[in-house]
């Protein structure tokens, strides 16, 4: 009523989100659907969202609803298993890679990003090499890299060591980013000459 266009659903795993109340569950879909109904109300976004709860149930809704944005940001932090493992992340690369497909089938369309870490504790060239093909694989929409640095009072703090050098993640960080460029890149210059209607 007071003229509002556009909502957005903001959580650390927001597709986690579940209600219960008595015997009534109320899962993000749901929340969706209802927020759709309301008149004035033109665009509904949300983020972030957790690879494992990226259900056919959330993508179908997603793409049933004209009102929801076909943006979903789904942060991977890294294409290593191991470096996934000591993250403690709570998914593998083959989740990762299993909700991208069920995304590219569902909602071939669908602009995705994700975030990484570069530079995690034990973290090797072989390891990084695995987060850049993940990139080149996914060709996310857009990626938002990050040097690891260590935050007192983490479990990554706690447990592991802070051993890759700062040069190191530096370089990571630039390269990561080239590759994530070159994408963006090449995959705008499929809008040249193309008319995109924003509401």
């Amino acid at each position: 009523r007071q003229g509002c266009k556009e909502i957005i659903l903001l959580g650390q795993t927001v597709n986690s989100y579940r209600y219960v109340d008595g015997d009534r569950e109320t899962r993000l879909a749901d929340l969706l659907e209802q927020i759709h109904d309301i008149d004035g109300i033109q665009r509904i976004k949300f983020v972030t969202n957790y690879p494992k709860d990226m259900t056919r149930r959330l993508l179908e809704t997603v793409r049933d609803l004209p009102k929801c944005s076909p943006y979903l940001h789904v942060p991977a932090q890294s294409g290593s298993e191991e470096v996934l493992k000591r993250m403690k992340r709570g998914y593998t690369v083959a989740d990762y890679y299993e909700m991208f497909d069920r995304i590219q089938d569902i909602m071939p369309d669908a602009a995705v990003s994700s975030d990484f870490i570069v530079g995690f504790c034990g973290e090797t060239d072989a390891d990084f090499q695995k987060t850049v093909e993940m990139v080149q694989r996914c060709r996310f929409k857009n990626s938002f890299i990050f040097q690891y640095s260590v935050r007192p009072g983490t479990k990554g703090a706690d447990l592991y060591a802070d051993d890759v050098p700062l040069e190191v993640k530096q370089r990571r960080n630039v390269e990561l980013l080239a590759v994530q460029n070159a994408i963006c890149q090449e995959d705008n210059l499929r809008f040249l000459g193309r008319r995109v209607e924003v509401l």
